[in-house]
Order: C-alpha cells, then structure tokens, then sequence
C-alpha cells in the first residue's frame, strides 16, 4: 500500500508541549528541538519507516548531509532518535509552533 502522505500519521497536527518528551533523555526537549529547526532553518521531519528520513527547510528544499553518504548533523540525528522511539512519524515547525503527528499506537499494546 503506497501512502500519498496526507494520512493522519503524516499530518502534524497537534501542537508539541513539555509532556511529549517526558522520558526523553537530555538533552532533548521542546526546546532542543525548536533550537535545531531554527538553526537548520527547518520546515519538517518525516519518518517514512525503519532509517528513512525526509527533511525540507522553510522553503520546501531537501535538506541534505553536506557530503554524500554522510550523516545529518548530531542534533538533527537525536530528533530521529527521539521520532523512532516515540513513533512520531512527522515534526513540523511553521511560524514559531511546533507541532507533531499523532503517535501510533505500539501493535502489541
């Protein structure tokens, strides 16, 4: 099944706060990650599945590692980190509001 990526799991929708990253580990927080968008000058983070990331900046361009088959930048590599574990499949920051996708539900809960 291919997804057009307007599914709900793709739609940041709702508004990011303290509580999502309760059980983060330092130094993630609402805060890390607003810093990190801004300073990448980032739009959006979409987790496709497995290792899969999309990033685009503000204007809609990819954003990509500076060399090929490099890494993204650490702090950009730990809103992956967090986004796997807590199954977050798309973060969006648009005029200053951070938001996120649904969470999908673990399949053994």
């Amino acid at each position: 099944m291919s997804g057009t990526g307007t599914e709900p799991a793709f739609e940041a929708s709702i508004e990011m706060n303290e509580d999502d990253f309760e059980f983060a580990t330092p130094p993630m927080s609402k805060e890390f990650v607003i810093q990190t968008f801004e300073k990448y000058d980032l739009r959006h983070i979409v987790l496709f599945g497995e290792d899969m990331f999309y990033v685009s900046q503000q204007d809609l361009e990819p954003f990509h590692p500076l060399y090929v088959k490099n890494s993204y930048p650490d702090d950009i590599e730990l809103i992956f980190d967090f986004m796997t574990i807590e199954r977050i499949h798309k973060i969006e920051y648009i005029e200053g509001v951070l938001k996120r996708s649904p969470i999908e539900e673990h399949p053994d809960i």
